[in-house]
């Protein structure tokens, strides 16, 4: 569940897409019956009718997903976190064909940070996924290595952050500009995220 608002993790990962300009066919904006009289029109009069190829959709491009290496978060775990947020994401269709996702690692540092290009990289990962690490939880070095990706032009339009984490650790003051959630395991589920970010509950079963 969220602090904010209720939901499940289908709904809760959907908070992090952004709306773009998509090349598809918009059934909001194509008459089949005026494009159906269309077709008995001479031949260069057909274009002024063809369906239109674009239409706002909801997407996730540049997404991070920060994973506490600590000795608390089995590798298991996180190999069933990750392989459950594939699935949702492919299902849902909210990921463009070409994405910027970083999958770091980090316990009291920064320990690993994966860039994926693809779904099918996510499920590669997961599937071999090693923890790193294993030592203190501290959250700061994640987001501060997020503000140096920023500032070397990494993203260009970040959706938000995740961190999949047992809670104990130092939370950055700070408040991001973009989406943030603490995911947490049911188990560690009385920690309090800080106002400026949003908290989930994550259990095996989900």
């Amino acid at each position: 569940y969220l602090t904010r608002d209720e939901m499940d993790y289908t709904e809760f990962l959907q908070q992090f897409a952004v709306m773009e300009e998509k090349m598809m066919i918009n059934p909001d904006e194509f008459d089949y019956m005026y494009y159906m009289y269309g077709l008995r029109l001479p031949g260069h009069k057909k274009l002024l009718i063809e369906p239109l190829e674009y239409r706002d959709t909801k997407l996730i491009r540049e997404f991070i997903i920060a994973i506490d290496s600590s000795g608390s978060c089995a590798g298991n775990l996180v190999k069933k976190f990750l392989n459950k947020t594939y699935s949702i994401l492919k299902s849902t269709e909210m990921f463009t064909s070409a994405v910027n996702i970083h999958i770091i690692q980090s316990d009291a540092r920064i320990q690993d940070d994966t860039v994926i290009h693809s779904l099918e990289e996510i499920e590669h990962y997961a599937n071999n996924f090693k923890v790193k690490g294993c030592g203190g939880t501290d959250f700061r070095p994640v987001f501060e290595h997020v503000e140096k990706l920023r500032s070397d032009g990494e993203f260009k339009n970040l959706c938000g952050l995740i961190y999949f984490t047992d809670g104990f650790g130092t939370f950055p003051e700070k408040p991001t500009d973009y989406k943030t959630a603490f995911v947490f395991l049911d188990k560690y589920s009385n920690f309090d995220v800080p106002e400026w970010a949003f908290k989930a509950i994550w259990t095996e079963e989900n």
